[in-house]
């Protein structure tokens, strides 16, 4: 008697249709995560931000109890005129406080995000109270020191934090090492906050409100990834 046997097909791989199902899965996934790993990124710069400004603050605070209560903002170079270069905040502050990388001078989530001359740092203010300051500024050079022990309020006096140049003639959109409290130099870049360290030793992501409340203008543009970030 003759045997009838059924045979059972095995596919081997994808169809083209379930190729398709599981690229489009990934797709819809990666457009899902990638958006938040992006936020994470964020949010881990502005925190590496953050800590800089306060390791920037201790320096500065170990500066001023060296010399008085005074933080240099600037000062005259010993090169004769005209070719005279002034230092910046940053330059002196590194000669004078060692061991600091230099890339701590630098906001990490702004051009040029590490370190590449003195004059793109994290910037510093440079219109104090008269009464708190010692110096002069000439022809765009900062030539002074700012009393810092005698500040009325330094829980509320702003420093030091993220600038942008984009409103300096000039400059292309960089950062920049010092700003003036009715300029918009002071820029909001973290997630809409700014980062700063202030004269008492704190830093603080600071929002709109707070800021006004400073009396410092800055950018909370809402164009600020389509112009301002880079």
């Amino acid at each position: 008697m003759k045997r009838e046997t059924n045979s059972i097909s095995v596919k081997n791989g994808f169809t083209l249709i379930e190729l398709l199902v599981v690229i489009a899965i990934i797709a819809i996934l990666a457009g899902m995560l990638l958006p938040a790993l992006s936020n994470a990124q964020q949010r881990a710069r502005g925190v590496k931000c953050i800590n800089q400004t306060k390791q920037l603050g201790l320096a500065l605070i170990q500066y001023s109890i060296d010399n008085k209560g005074f933080i240099q903002l600037g000062s005259e170079a010993t090169a004769p005129v005209p070719n005279r270069v002034p230092n910046t905040w940053g330059a002196l502050l590194n000669t004078n406080v060692a061991g600091m990388p230099r890339d701590t001078f630098v906001c990490p989530t702004y051009k040029p995000k590490a370190f590449v001359d003195w004059y793109r740092t994290y910037g510093v203010r440079t219109d104090p109270p008269k009464e708190n300051y010692r110096g002069e500024i000439s022809e765009g050079e900062i030539l002074g020191f700012l009393k810092s022990d005698s500040i009325e309020r330094p829980s509320d006096y702003f420093h030091l934090g993220d600038t942008t140049s984009v409103a300096v003639g000039g400059f292309t959109q960089e950062q920049l090492h010092f700003f003036r409290s009715d300029s918009t130099n002071v820029m909001a870049r973290h997630s809409r906050m700014v980062n700063g360290w202030f004269i008492d030793g704190h830093s603080e992501a600071c929002g709109r409100k707070r800021m006004e409340g400073l009396g410092i203008s800055a950018l909370f543009a809402d164009t600020a990834r389509g112009y301002y970030w880079q």
